[in-house]
């Protein structure tokens, strides 16, 4: 959530109506062009350095984001909106005492700003301040009962305080309010889990050297399946339609393609296996039991994506963990994995022939037809392919139970 309500103005009224709605409507180009000449004609207005500051933000330049909020948050003091910005873009730089002093004046300022308390409570959370931590979340709930992630958070501060029913009860009610959240799920499967494994470790007895979570090897998993023809063509349907629809929103400029995993033609978002069509479900149970076979586990599919990447396409190292996966008291990381399934490689024969890479320790994967690579997600990987045939790929991150 960013906040943009409007304070002091200088400019014209028109321009600044005009700056919001190009933000508000997702032309964010529009909205920074627009943003950066209204701060250059008039310097002291706080509002339009905001909305610069959210605009930069959501296009990945966090570094200047910071600056322009800082620069809001300078000539408009008493906006505690602009102090809430500014500590989400603190918390995306993982500065979290000075994020910690935006929350706590945005909260000064507006004290029923449940979002504030919210992301406080998590940042409280991640520094092991539970007790803290649980009172400000109880507080954001009370304000804003509607507000999943407050209770997700107040479970997790639960659960690592020990107290297993309350954790269940918090996530339960999280998962109440809104099905789709992908957190909560996961957060309950892995909390029964590991709560029905203490249960058998107990009728057991002696369980000297058992350990509650698996140790991920380094070592990727590479398997086969066949690959059926009209599961591609599915595929490029969907990119068509993904496609179509962004550029009838306004949210793609006119021929140009949705790059979000790469240079090339892209696809969808991370929902691909919700797709009710029987060639993509028939696909979910095979990958499933390759998942299950491969950690030896039930599993928890977290997202699922497919990527057409045409010339030029490719993706810089990355790793696919979440702030949720790096906390320290649920481990989460250590039990997630990412699966890559080659439909179609392409053309190999080329400068750039689209070899995976994995790092520390260091190694190259060339892929073929019908490819499954499995890894651990935590691993920095990247791929860049320069192919002027279409290279079809499918990516899946899951949890082992």
């Amino acid at each position: 959530m960013t906040d943009l309500s409007v304070g002091s103005l200088n400019p014209p009224q028109e321009q600044l109506n005009n700056l919001l709605e190009h933000y508000q409507s997702g032309r964010l180009d529009d909205a920074e062009k627009l943003a950066t000449l209204i701060t250059q004609k008039y310097p002291s207005d706080p509002f339009s350095w905001k909305v610069l500051g959210a605009v930069l933000k959501q296009t990945g330049k966090i570094t200047e984001s910071l600056s322009a909020t800082q620069k809001s948050a300078e000539l408009g003091p008493q906006d505690a909106g602009v102090h809430f910005n500014l500590g989400n873009t603190l918390l995306d730089l993982r500065r979290l005492d000075e994020a910690e002093v935006s929350y706590k004046k945005a909260i000064a300022l507006k004290p029923d700003l449940a979002e504030a308390y919210n992301n406080l409570g998590k940042i409280l959370n991640e520094q092991g301040r539970l007790e803290e931590a649980e009172a400000i979340l109880k507080q954001a709930i009370a304000l804003k009962p509607e507000l999943s992630e407050s209770h997700t958070y107040l479970g997790i501060v639960f659960y690592k305080s020990g107290n297993i029913d309350l954790a269940l009860k918090s996530i339960l009610k999280a998962n109440e309010i809104d099905p789709k959240a992908k957190e909560s799920k996961l957060l309950l499967s892995v909390m029964r889990s590991r709560e029905n494994f203490k249960d058998s470790e107990a009728s057991i007895g002696d369980t000297n050297g058992v350990t509650t979570f698996k140790e991920l090897s380094l070592d990727p998993l590479i398997l086969n399946r066949k690959v059926e023809a009209e599961l591609i063509t599915s595929l490029y349907e969907m990119s068509f339609y993904e496609i179509d629809k962004l550029k009838r929103g306004g949210l793609l400029a006119s021929g140009r393609n949705d790059a979000r995993y790469g240079n090339g033609r892209c696809s969808t978002d991370f929902n691909l296996f919700q797709d009710s069509g029987f060639i993509i479900q028939r696909l979910v149970e095979d990958l499933k039991l390759i998942m299950m076979k491969a950690v030896k586990s039930d599993v928890l599919i977290y997202d699922s994506f497919f990527n057409i990447l045409g010339a030029g396409g490719g993706l810089t190292p990355h790793k696919h963990i979440t702030e949720l996966d790096k906390d320290i008291g649920l481990n989460l990381g250590m039990q997630k994995y990412s699966l890559v399934y080659y439909l179609s490689v392409g053309d190999q024969d080329c400068s750039e022939p689209g070899v995976l890479k994995l790092y520390e320790p260091d190694e190259d994967i060339l892929p073929s037809n019908g490819m499954i690579i499995i890894f651990p997600a935590s691993r920095l990987h990247s791929a860049i392919y320069g192919g002027k045939t279409d290279r079809v790929i499918i990516g899946v991150n899951f949890y082992s139970l």
